[in-house]
């Protein structure tokens, strides 16, 4: 029998005891709870001896366990959408989590800039494919947050520009791995607002 991840914890309040970029202590009941935090959580995290509430998730392995938490419910909704990524662990996940701020990582995975990816410390190349894989569209259509509608849908569409100039590119006979690097060099020469599939598919075949 297998226990659920996070069974057993929600959230935790209590007192903040001690914090680093990588992890705080909060003692709530007489009891000191370490706690695995992204550097997001450890940035937005009031003074020592002031009362918090972390929302928590719980590992349970053969040989550890261990808290993670977070300061807002999306850090923890995206940790446990990297946790589905093959190959990510909840360690890794921190490291991507504190790698760039939330909305930034979401854009970069939508708009599969690996480039930007592979920039967090620990992660290679075939992690950030994996990311971009796995993950877009379950970015694409997961809920969004109260005020993030618009910023949403413009990253949308965004994102399907890019999606139909790779799929053009593949068609004319490009290998993708070309086509994406193409497209991201491309990217950097249009103004936010000014993307088109025709613009952006003649632009990027002046990289290959």
């Amino acid at each position: 029998f297998k226990p659920r991840e996070d069974a057993m914890y929600h959230y935790l309040t209590g007192r903040l005891i001690e914090k680093n970029p990588t992890s705080l202590v909060v003692e709530t009941g007489g009891i000191g709870y370490q706690v695995l935090i992204p550097v997001s959580t450890f940035a937005a995290l009031p003074e020592v001896s002031q009362t918090i509430r972390i929302l928590t998730h719980f590992v349970v392995r053969e040989d550890a366990q261990a808290l993670y938490g977070f300061l807002t419910e999306g850090e923890r909704v995206f940790f446990r959408l990297l946790l589905s990524v093959s190959g990510i662990g909840p360690k890794s996940a921190l490291t991507v989590l504190s790698g760039m701020p939330l909305q930034e990582l979401k854009k970069a995975i939508v708009d599969g800039n690996v480039v930007l990816l592979t920039g967090i410390p620990g992660i290679g190349r075939k992690t950030a494919e994996r990311l971009v894989i796995e993950l877009r569209e379950k970015i694409l259509t997961e809920k969004p947050h109260a005020g993030a509608g618009s910023s949403l849908e413009s990253m949308q569409a965004h994102s399907e520009i890019v999606e139909d100039s790779l799929r053009a590119l593949v068609e004319l006979g490009y290998r993708r791995p070309s086509a994406q690097q193409a497209v991201q060099k491309a990217l950097k020469g249009f103004e936010k607002g000014s993307l088109n599939v025709s613009d952006l598919i003649r632009a990027s075949l002046k990289h290959i």
